[in-house]
C-alpha cells in the first residue's frame, strides 16, 4: 500500500538538500495547528530527526510565510491522526483545509478540518486513518 505524502510545494532536489543539511528525512506535507488550537491553511513539509531539537520535538516543519521566506517550526502537530481515502491500492489525503485532490476519479479535500470526498469511484474506495509513526506515515485502527 502506497501512502501519496509527496509535497506540494518542495520538490525531490529540494526534499533531499533539507535531509542532508539537517540530518533529517522526509515524512510528508501536512497543515500544522496555529497558536489558538486551529490547523492552519497551508502547506508544511515535515521532517524528522533522530535527535529532539533542546525546546521541541523530533519532528520540524518547513513552509514559506506571507512574505515568500521559507521558515523552520517545531511539527509535533503533525503527528495527530488524521483520515484518508484508499484506493487501488494507494491512499490520498488533503494536506490543508484548501487542498483540493484528485486521484485515481477520487478527490479529497479539508485537510485536518474536515474530510470532503466525492468522484466517480468514490463508492469503490475505503476510509483510512493515517498517523506519523518516527519517519513514515502509516495506517492505524480506527481509535489510533
Amino acid at each position: 500500500m502506497k501512502i501519496l505524502t509527496e509535497s506540494s510545494w518542495i520538490n525531490p532536489d529540494g526534499i533531499k538538500l533539507i535531509e542532508e543539511k539537517m540530518n533529517a528525512t522526509y515524512v510528508f506535507e501536512s497543515c500544522l495547528k496555529n497558536r489558538n488550537g486551529g490547523w492552519a491553511n497551508m502547506p508544511v513539509a515535515v521532517f524528522y530527526t533522530e535527535t529532539a531539537h533542546p525546546q521541541g520535538s523530533n519532528y520540524f516543519g518547513v513552509y514559506t510565510n506571507i512574505d515568500g521566506k521559507t521558515m523552520i517550526t517545531d511539527a509535533i502537530t503533525a503527528t495527530e491522526p488524521f483520515d484518508g481515502l484508499l484506493i487501488d491500492n494507494e491512499i490520498i489525503y488533503s494536506r490543508y483545509r484548501h487542498d483540493f485532490r484528485e486521484h485515481n476519479n477520487i478527490f479529497v479535500d479539508g485537510g485536518r478540518d474536515y474530510l470532503k470526498c466525492g468522484g466517480d469511484r468514490i463508492g469503490e474506495s475505503t476510509m483510512v486513518r493515517l498517523k506519523v509513526i518516527g519517519d513514515h506515515v502509516e495506517v492505524v485502527a480506527k481509535d489510533g
